[in-house]
């Protein structure tokens, strides 16, 4: 589930912008192809931090004396110690995301994250998908459909971001990746119930996330990639409302 969440919410979110927008006939038949196509398969394991290999392309520096990798000479469990430490010492963000699908579908909106335990993101017309996580509870709002599906935060990737004390549960690390301007680190979870892998990409050596990639236990990669990103600030209470029994969250 811990992959899943995010790979079938792309291809949700891609299909309900498909159908919204206007008919296209030869382009809509393109979309739709590659949104439904299945995650791709995988002919072999990928190798440490792929999903980011994959899907995020995280380029790698030639380094030199001059251009030495960001925290270099300090060991892989003090990196993945510093991005943790620096991921709950966040408070406010806000800015837009592009989300990319397994399938390569791309759909775009605005986040608003308040530490500990919320965040929402309004997808962009014509998708009519909100996501808002509050109360432990993450709500998918299908505004077309006029339904509402929920989910333990616990068990979303989401937890890695939210959680006030943020618990690796049975997450291992996998693997830090480090370039001249960025690192990723990557957890893997083998458990039943949050198998899969996230990959956070940071900038550095001044840490500040860019970018996560989710890969589920099919091989499908999700990235979800931050741009325009402002940090601190007040954020209104009213986006982080949970919708009442069969209702709607509260637009801007």
């Amino acid at each position: 589930m811990l992959g899943e969440f995010f790979s079938n919410l792309a291809v949700i979110a891609a299909e309900a912008a498909l159908a919204a927008a206007p008919a296209s006939a030869g382009a809509a038949e393109s979309v739709s192809s590659a949104v439904l196509a299945p995650a791709p398969a995988m002919e072999a394991p990928l190798e440490p931090a792929g999903a980011v290999k994959q899907a995020a392309a995280l380029e790698h520096t030639a380094y030199d004396n001059d251009h030495a990798p960001a925290f270099a000479g300090i060991s892989d469990e003090d990196v993945a110690a510093e991005v943790l430490e620096h991921l709950e010492g966040l408070t406010t963000l806000t800015g837009n995301f592009v989300q990319t699908s397994p399938s390569g579908a791309v759909v775009s909106g605005k986040f608003y994250l308040r530490r500990p335990g919320q965040i929402r993101f309004d997808y962009d017309d014509p998708s009519p998908i909100t996501i808002v996580a509050t109360g432990g509870m993450v709500y998918v709002e299908n505004a077309d459909l006029e339904t509402t599906d929920s989910y333990p935060m616990k068990k979303t990737p989401l937890r890695f971001l939210l959680s006030k004390k943020i618990d690796l549960g049975d997450a291992e690390l996998k693997a830090v990746e480090r370039a001249a301007n960025q690192i990723a680190v990557t957890y893997a979870s083998r458990d039943e119930e949050t198998e899969g892998e996230i990959t956070l990409v940071l900038s550095a050596p001044a840490l500040s996330i860019e970018q996560w990639a989710v890969r589920d236990p099919r091989g499908g990669v999700t990235v979800v990639a931050l741009n325009s990103v402002t940090v601190g600030g007040a954020l209104e209470n009213r986006l982080f409302r949970a919708p009442e029994a069969g209702g709607a969250f509260i637009n801007k």
